[in-house]
């Protein structure tokens, strides 16, 4: 089963304590779109944002499952320990209620942690194309050790195990020219059907 990795497109809400390092602004989706030197930075606990994630452009028949990941760390000091609580959101920003916290500490910049493995988004009906495409993320970072810690985000990202459509099946036992979909242009030539 194929893998499509979508990642931030937008930051749909924001606090003026988030920003990303690279450009001093609070649209904290361009430090989490890649792994680099861009981090989306806090030094404000309990504050939070919400992203959104692009589209998937695979053809999609059915999802198995999504997954989310992150790295991040505590760039302050030795012993720094901070926990931020990651809550998947519908399209209107309706949480799902799948929230999980993750600990960052000042030794975990190079460590990906994983958010669970969902096959549903309600625990009975699985996602669509559709819920996938409007998944937001809000990201709070709930509590610290320390008053002088400052939390370092990078790279959000959601892996989407799904399955392609299925190859569409024609009757060869009938004398016809079938297409599946498109457009043919015949502009000259001898076609010859026999």
């Amino acid at each position: 089963m194929p893998i499509e990795k979508i990642t931030t497109d937008a930051t749909t809400s924001t606090h003026v304590t988030w920003t990303e390092t690279a450009g001093g602004s609070g649209n904290v989706h361009l430090a989490l779109d890649a792994d680099d030197t861009n981090y989306a930075r806090c030094t404000t606990v309990t504050n939070a944002f919400i992203v959104s994630f692009g589209d998937l452009t695979a053809d999609i028949g059915s999802v198995n499952s999504i997954r989310w990941y992150i790295n991040g760390y505590d760039s302050q000091f030795r012993g720094a320990s901070d926990v931020v609580s990651f809550d998947l959101l519908n399209a209107s920003g309706t949480s799902y209620s799948l929230s999980e916290n993750k600990t960052f500490t000042d030794r975990t910049i190079t460590d990906i942690q994983a958010g669970t493995e969902r096959t549903t988004y309600d625990g009975s009906n699985v996602w669509t194309e559709a819920l996938v495409n409007g998944l937001r993320m809000k990201v709070t970072w709930a509590t610290e050790n320390n008053a002088s810690c400052v939390l370092d985000l990078d790279h959000l990202y959601i892996d989407v195990d799904y399955n392609v459509p299925p190859t569409p099946t024609y009757d060869d036992t009938l004398n016809n020219i079938t297409m599946n979909s498109g457009t043919s242009i015949l502009s000259g030539g001898t076609i010859i059907l026999d």
